[in-house]
This record gives C-alpha cells, sequence and structure tokens, in this order.
C-alpha cells in the first residue's frame, strides 16, 4: 500500500518547458544537428539571438563540431563581432589540423580570411588567401580571387599618398599619448586599496569640443547614413545617470555592460567600413579647392549671422526686454562665437566689444530714479532705489505644509539654476581670451550670487570684474560690477563699505560723462550718508544703542527724488 502511494506523489517543483519534439529521446549526435539546422533556419531569417542561441545549444553537446562553430562564427560576423568570429573558425581550423594533418574545410578557410579581413587584419587576410589559393582547387579558387581583388585595392588606398598625412598625425599622436602615459604612471605614487580613485575631468578647449563633435558626426554619418544619431545616443547612454542609477547595483552593472558592449560592436564595424574604404580625398587638388571653397561660404554666412545678431541685440534694447537680452547675449557668445576661428571671423575682437558694450549699455540705463518710491528709512530706500525685493513669497512658504517633506524631497529651483550657471560660467572662464568678456563673466557670476543671497562671494566676483574691466579701460562694465557689490552691501547693511563702493562708482561714472548715472549714484550717496547720520545719533555716550523713533506720517510723503535734491 505504501509502494502505490509513493508511486503516485508527483515530482516536486514545475516541469521545464520544451518543445514537441524535444520530449524524445534522442541522441546527442542528433541533438547537435537538429539544434544547428534551427540556428541555420533562423540566421536566413535574421533572428540573429536566436540563431546564436540554438548554435551555443549545439556546441554545448559537441564543442568539437566544426560546422557549428563555422556556423556560429558567421552569425557573429553579421551581429559585427568580428575578433571573436575569428577565434571560433580558428578553433575550428585547428580541429580539423588535430584530426589530419593534410586535410581542410574550404568554407573554414574562408571563414578565417573574412574574420581576419573584418577585424581590420588586412595583411594576415593577404597571406591566409594566398596559402589557400595553393591548396584550393580551381573551382573553389574564385571566391578567392574576389576576395584577394578587394583586400589588394583597400591596401592600396589605406597606403596613398593621400593618406599619408593623416598616418602621420595618428603615429605622432599615439607616441605622444604613450610618452604622457609613462610619464604619469612614474611620478604617481602608490595607492593604497582603501581609497577612492578620483576621476579626473577632462577640460577641453569649446573649439576642440566643437571639432570633435563635428567629426564624430561626419565620421558615422559617412558609414552609417541615418543610424549615425543613434550612435551618438548610444555613446552619450553609457554615462547617463539616469539610467545607470547608483542605488541598483545589480541592475546598474549589467545595463552599463550592455551599453559598453553594444557601442563596441558598433564602433568596431565603422572602424571595418574605414579600413574597407578610406575617408581621404585621393586628388590632392580637389580636396584643396573643396576647403577652400567651404571656408569663403562660412566665412560669408558667418558674416551676415553676425549682422543679424547685432540687429536682434538693438530690436531687444528697444523693446526693454532685459530678460531676452541677458540669455541671448550668453548663448550667442558661449555656443557660437567662441567656436569661430580669427580665420573664419577675422573681425572677432570688435564684434565681442560690440555685443558686451551694447549689453553694458543696455543694463546702465536700468539705473534709474523711480518717481513712486515712498520709503521711510534709508536702508529700505537704497533697497528701492538698487530695485532689490523685500517682500517675502508668502504663497511659497505656504506651500509645503510639512518642513521636513520639503527639504527632504523637493528640490530648490534657484539651487539647481545656479549651479548650472556657475559651471557654465567657470568653463567660459577658463577660456575666455578677452579682458571684456573676463568682466561680463565675473558679473554675471557675481550677480548669479547676489541672487542667492551669497554676498561676500558676490563682492570678492564684483572686484574681480572691476579689476579686469579697468585693463581693457571697459568703464561700463566696471560701473556695474561696482553697483552689484553695492547691491550685497546694502542688504547687508554694511553702510561704511557701500559709501567707499559708491565712491568708486561715481568716479568711474564720471568718466563714462553719464548725468543720469552719476545723478543717480549721487543720490544713492546722499541716502547712505543719510543712513550713517542715523547710526551715528542712534549711538549714545556710554556706548548703547537707542531703539529708533518712528517718523510722522508727514514724512511719507516725501518722494526720495525731492530729498535728494534739497540735499544737492
Amino acid at each position: 500500500m505504501s509502494g502505490s502511494n509513493e508511486a503516485i506523489v508527483p515530482s516536486a517543483g514545475l516541469k521545464p518547458h520544451v518543445q514537441p519534439w524535444e520530449m524524445l529521446k534522442w541522441s546527442n549526435s542528433q541533438l547537435c544537428s537538429m539544434y544547428t539546422d534551427w540556428g541555420i533556419y533562423y540566421e536566413r531569417t535574421g533572428n540573429l539571438p536566436a540563431s546564436m542561441r540554438y548554435l551555443n545549444k549545439a556546441l554545448d553537446l559537441d564543442p568539437n563540431d566544426t560546422s557549428a562553430l563555422r556556423r556560429r562564427a558567421h552569425v557573429k560576423r553579421m551581429q559585427g563581432r568580428a575578433p571573436a568570429a575569428l577565434l571560433d573558425c580558428s578553433y575550428a581550423k585547428a580541429i580539423l589540423r588535430n584530426n589530419n594533418p593534410d586535410g581542410f574545410d574550404h568554407k573554414v578557410n574562408l571563414e578565417v580570411s573574412d574574420s581576419l579581413y573584418e577585424s581590420n587584419k588586412l595583411e594576415n587576410a593577404l597571406r591566409s588567401l594566398h596559402h589557400n589559393m595553393r591548396l584550393f582547387s580551381y573551382s573553389k579558387v574564385q571566391p578567392v580571387q574576389n576576395r584577394l581583388t578587394v583586400i589588394t585595392e583597400n591596401i592600396n588606398d589605406a597606403l596613398s599618398d593621400a593618406t599619408s598625412p593623416a598616418a602621420h598625425r595618428l603615429i605622432n599622436k599615439m607616441m605622444h599619448m604613450k610618452e604622457g602615459n609613462r610619464i604619469t604612471k612614474s611620478s604617481k605614487p602608490a595607492c593604497d586599496v582603501l581609497s577612492i580613485l578620483e576621476t579626473e575631468q577632462e577640460f577641453l578647449v569649446p573649439l576642440e569640443r566643437s571639432r570633435r563633435k563635428r567629426q564624430f558626426k561626419i565620421y558615422n554619418e559617412r558609414y552609417l547614413d541615418k543610424f549615425w544619431q543613434d550612435v551618438g545616443f548610444l555613446k552619450e547612454l553609457r554615462e547617463n545617470p539616469n539610467l545607470l542609477i547608483d542605488q541598483f547595483s545589480e541592475s546598474s552593472a549589467n545595463l552599463k555592460s550592455m551599453a559598453e558592449d553594444s557601442y563596441k560592436i558598433a564602433r568596431t564595424f565603422t572602424k571595418m567600413l574605414h579600413t574597407r574604404c578610406p575617408m581621404y580625398c585621393r586628388n590632392a587638388g580637389k580636396n584643396e579647392l573643396y576647403q577652400q571653397e567651404n571656408l569663403f561660404r562660412i566665412q560669408y554666412q558667418t558674416r551676415r549671422n553676425m549682422f543679424k545678431i547685432l540687429r536682434t541685440i538693438r530690436n531687444l534694447i528697444r523693446s526693454n526686454k532685459m530678460n531676452k537680452l541677458t540669455k541671448f547675449v550668453d548663448e550667442v557668445m558661449g555656443n557660437y562665437v567662441t567656436v569661430k576661428t580669427n580665420r573664419i571671423m577675422p573681425w572677432k575682437f570688435e564684434f565681442v566689444n560690440e555685443v558686451y558694450n551694447y549689453l553694458g549699455l543696455a543694463r546702465i540705463n536700468e539705473y534709474k530714479i523711480p518717481t513712486d518710491m515712498k520709503i521711510l528709512g534709508g536702508r529700505q530706500r537704497l533697497m528701492k532705489l538698487f530695485k532689490i525685493p523685500t517682500e517675502l513669497d508668502l504663497g511659497r512658504q505656504n506651500k509645503f505644509e510639512n518642513i521636513f517633506l520639503r527639504r527632504q524631497f523637493v528640490v530648490d529651483p534657484k539651487t539647481e539654476k545656479f549651479k548650472k550657471l556657475s559651471a557654465r560660467y567657470e568653463y567660459r572662464m577658463r577660456f575666455a581670451k578677452y579682458p571684456i568678456e573676463r568682466s561680463y563673466l565675473y558679473h554675471e557670476y557675481a550677480q548669479a550670487h547676489l541672487n542667492i543671497n551669497s554676498f561676500d562671494a558676490c563682492c570678492l566676483l564684483a572686484r574681480k570684474s572691476i579689476d579686469e574691466a579697468l585693463r581693457c579701460n571697459s568703464y561700463i562694465w566696471a560701473v556695474l560690477s561696482a553697483l552689484v557689490a553695492c547691491k550685497a552691501h546694502t542688504i547687508l547693511g554694511k553702510v561704511e563699505k557701500q559709501k567707499e563702493m559708491l565712491h568708486e562708482a561715481f568716479r568711474l561714472a564720471k568718466k563714462l560723462k553719464s548725468i543720469d548715472l552719476c545723478l543717480f549714484i549721487d543720490i544713492c550717496l546722499k541716502v547712505n550718508t543719510e543712513e550713517i547720520d542715523l547710526k551715528k545719533h542712534m549711538v549714545t555716550p556710554d556706548g548703547s544703542i537707542r531703539k529708533r523713533s518712528r517718523r510722522s506720517g508727514s514724512s511719507s510723503e516725501v518722494t526720495p527724488s525731492e530729498s535728494s535734491l534739497e540735499g544737492l
């Protein structure tokens, strides 16, 4: 009875999912043959992953099956994995040689030659084909002759006179990199096991960055046509933080290896095509003519773009759109003008001065005395003159009830914007050539620090901007930077430093011969002097500070322009 009960007990776990033809008890040789046939079928239909899966099953049963090895090498070549295909077909050739030293398979030998050719080993492929010419019979020689013709033409193209300058540049670059690596390895100290290596960021000149981007586009577009955008996306995907999340350790590693392998396959494929057909112009005269025509065409279009940029700046100033003007100048000078050489833009220095002077004059026109200002205190009056907001955004404060959730989950947009701006300004300051450009960058960086209430850094950068502006006699940006420092001192309430900076701004404004600007700074000086006197009167002889008495309501009706004119 117990034996019958044991017989009807089902087996633990789930049965493996098998095909109907796999339920029969086939021998290993029969299964290997069937798996190989399925691999050939899927190869012909274009389903290369399925073909690779069945060929791997066949080789698991019989690792020395030369037919399956040759088929798998062919599939790997179709996938663009020529080096891996070379290993399979070379192993199949070695198996045949071990079985019979004088025997060979012409299909395996041709597969070895094709793998060598697609692995960019042209000399080895040529030598293998010449060796096969002596082994094959007359009926099998024709495929070898066709391959010999193609490889001979490729070698002639690669060794022509047109490719010699590029080859010499590549050799010199490789030797320079080799010497640099040797010096770096010898100079670096030994690293302990527990330390974390810091990845050094490569800072390239904007012109070099645009040149590499252009070369990448032309190279891949030449050999991959419309698919070059997919290769560019795959290149950026390898280090994309949205895909490779640090918290997902296992999946991120797998995704990174998949992206790296896919990009490596694409690069191997383009290198193979470049080896077959080098991207060089054989006719030196035509090459020089094409370069000259392209240079003239770019020069003419650049000249038209510069006139259009100046017209756009004038229109924005005329319509008083300062935010759009600031963004437009930053985009034009940071992304367009920096990648233009003096050969393309012979008047680059004059254009840079023109653009920054337009922007500086538009910024100076913003410093005017408002007519609707009715404020009691001198410090508040200065903040009104400099257009500094004094009221907090209550709606933003009440937006989140739980302050802990706000700090933990919500990202401040001002902080994110400041990080992007600081990275951009620091990168541009590394390669800024002209003092007026450095003064502009320091001024914008100081304004960005002022917007996030970093006042000490704002004053320091404003001082650097003034020094750079005085080097090139640009009093416009010197005055603007001094006024930015005045804003920081106004918010902090440092009246003495405010007085010094306003005197310096007034001295620079007199050199501009701008009456409105001088009047504005003079009124700011009067208001600041009133604040200093008020602080002095508040201090008693024993050193204590009196409380401010509220002024009468009649004084609130006096505008700052009237009080300032009385002082004048």
